[in-house]
C-alpha cells in the first residue's frame, strides 16, 4: 500500500513540474533568452523595441495566436493518428474490450464481433500478451505482487 502511494506522489510529481511548473518556466525562459540574444543583438530593432516589457508584449501578441493555430490544427488532424498509436500498444484496453465484444457477441453481428476481435488480438500478440487470449479470468493474470 505504502508502495503503489509513492508511485501516485510520484505521478504527481511529474505531471505538476512537466505539464504545468516546466511549462511557465521554460515559457519564461524562452521570452527571456530571445530578447538578449536576438533583440538586444540586433541594432536596427533598438528603436522598435526599447525594453522587456514591450517585447513581452509584442512576443505574446504574435506567438499565442500563432501557437493556438498550431494547437488547432494539431488537435484537428494529429490526434487521431495519436490515439490510435496509443489504442495498438495499450494491451489492457485491448483486453478488456476483447472481453465486452465476447459478452456482446449474442447482440453483434458474427462479422463485425470477430472483426473487432481480430483487431484487437493482433494487438495482445503485438505486445507479447497472448496469455490473456485464452478463457481465463482475469484474477487469474494479477499477481500479488501489484497490490504491494
Amino acid at each position: 500500500m505504502q508502495r503503489e502511494y509513492l508511485k501516485r506522489r510520484w505521478l504527481d510529481f511529474r505531471n505538476g513540474h512537466s505539464v504545468y511548473l516546466a511549462f511557465v518556466l521554460t515559457f519564461i525562459n524562452f521570452i527571456l533568452i530571445t530578447y538578449n540574444f536576438a533583440i538586444k543583438q540586433a541594432s536596427f530593432l533598438h528603436g522598435i523595441i526599447n525594453n522587456l516589457i514591450v517585447f513581452v508584449l509584442i512576443f505574446i501578441a504574435v506567438y499565442v495566436p500563432a501557437a493556438i493555430v498550431i494547437g488547432y490544427w494539431h488537435r484537428r488532424n494529429q490526434y487521431t493518428v495519436e490515439n490510435e498509436a496509443y489504442f495498438q500498444q495499450n494491451w489492457i484496453l485491448a483486453w478488456i474490450f476483447r472481453s465486452l465484444i465476447r459478452q456482446m457477441q449474442g447482440k453483434a453481428t458474427p462479422q463485425e464481433a470477430e472483426k473487432v476481435l481480430s483487431y484487437l488480438e493482433e494487438i495482445l500478440k503485438k505486445q507479447k500478451k497472448d496469455g490473456l487470449l485464452s478463457s481465463s479470468t482475469p484474477s487469474d493474470f494479477i499477481s500479488d505482487d501489484s497490490n504491494k
